[in-house]
């Protein structure tokens, strides 16, 4: 028996002082999550359409180059914009003066996008649009962290996840719909983002703090900070590192379905957004039953990495069987099969990222270290995809995605190597 006021080894109903309702909150950021999910699984598929076309014969490498200067850019400024919202003092909080201004930097850029026809104002718009993009959905993410307890972080990550999903096959949709015009392909899913995150920018009470209680604003700390010594933290360090290799293999996948759908199965351009919108709706179902249960399982069973192990085993397979695909419905098998492991894993990931933050009070340096995990996954892929692709007479993505199946099986190896996490 626990003595009182001891928090038990493991209690799906113990919730700590600190968190008297979390409900409200919980509120908040999944009606958040719904726009927000739209725009960021949006924007790359609205750039792969808009550079088909404007440059249908160089869509690979344009679409690639750009991607890759984008993430690259993003290892160094979201770290950077989450370490400066963790040492925020403003009257409105800590981390809603940066979702809004970035988001509204990130419209303004977008629109730039879908106006122009000259790749090179394009590609720098885009990498404006999208570096500060998810630095702003950085800055929301972790409200999910520091304003719910532990034991509920799995559901509301898993429904956020289950929102995400469902945005993406609505997005997909959407940017389907609106690739006649590029100036509203690019900017209303950052438009429907700000929608929805208004009710959060309005009713969450994100805690105004002191100087004396944020780290000191120190720019050799603040960017020392961007490095986390994986000796010192080695939890920390394997869980960078799984997700690093996971990354690498949905980012293969998620990058390049669009352009596989066009070379690989032949589908014309004007049905691609159709097509690429029925995978999504057809994997909905699916992504709702997974986002849900296992952040439901894995905050009830209080164990983490069984489900990211199973999960990274199910997106291997995915990718094999997609790269055999020699028709559009063996396509949509592999991506069914793949949205499961997608979903399972990125519920309970980020749920296994909050357990091992080395301090509370850097969560958005340290959240946003996490997200380097995905965004260099998103800068290695694209830079060398086309090597791979253009190998052995071109369009070889079997190749690419094999590739992307071995890495993540990889993941898998490391997960005993995290202690003291179930």
């Amino acid at each position: 028996m626990s003595e009182p006021g001891r928090k038990p080894d493991h209690d799906p109903g113990y919730l700590p002082s600190e968190y008297p309702d979390p409900r409200k909150t919980i509120a908040l950021v999944l009606i958040a999550a719904v726009g927000l999910y739209i725009m960021c699984m949006s924007l790359g598929t609205a750039l792969s359409l808009r550079v088909a076309s404007v440059m249908p014969d160089q869509k690979d490498t344009v679409y690639s180059r750009i991607t890759s200067v984008g993430s690259l850019l993003m290892l160094f400024f979201i770290p950077l914009v989450g370490g400066l919202s963790d040492r925020t003092t403003s009257r409105f909080g800590r981390r809603r003066p940066w979702i809004v201004g970035c988001l509204l930097v990130c419209l303004a850029a977008a629109a730039v996008v879908g106006l122009s026809t000259n790749v090179w104002i394009m590609g720098v718009a885009y990498v404006i649009a999208v570096v500060f993009m998810q630095a702003g959905f950085n800055a929301y993410s972790v409200i999910a962290v520091e304003g719910v307890p532990e034991n509920r972080r799995g559901t509301v990550m898993g429904l956020m996840g289950l929102f995400g999903a469902l945005s993406f096959s609505a997005g997909t949709y959407l940017t389907g719909a609106l690739v006649g015009n590029g100036l509203l392909l690019m900017t209303v899913p950052i438009l429907l983002g700000l929608l929805t995150s208004i009710p959060l920018l309005l009713l969450y009470r994100d805690p105004v703090k002191k100087r004396s209680q944020v780290p000191p604003l120190s720019l050799k700390k603040l960017f020392g900070g961007f490095f986390v010594n994986p000796r010192k933290h080695p939890n920390f360090g394997w869980t960078w590192l799984a997700r690093f290799l996971v990354g690498l293999a949905m980012a293969s996948m998620q990058t390049y379905f669009v352009y596989y759908l066009i070379s690989g199965l032949r589908v014309p351009l004007n049905q691609v957004g159709s097509k690429a919108g029925l995978l999504t709706l057809c994997s909905a179902p699916i992504s709702v039953i997974f986002f849900s249960c296992s952040g439901f399982l894995t905050d009830r069973l209080g164990r983490k990495k069984p489900f990211v192990i199973l999960a990274a085993i199910i997106m291997a397979g995915a990718l094999c069987l997609g790269g055999t695909s020699r028709s559009f419905t063996q396509f949509l098998i592999a991506w069914e099969i793949f949205c499961v492991g997608q979903a399972m894993y990125l519920t309970v990931d980020l749920a296994l990222c909050a357990a091992v933050l080395p301090e509370s009070k850097d969560a958005g340096k340290d959240m946003g270290v996490f997200a380097l995990a995905l965004n260099g996954a998103n800068v290695l892929v694209p830079a060398v995809a086309p090597i791979v692709i253009n190998s052995a007479g071109g369009n070889n993505y079997p190749l690419l995605w094999f590739i992307g199946a071995v890495l993540s099986l990889c993941s898998v190896v490391i997960m005993p190597l995290i202690r003291g996490i179930k």
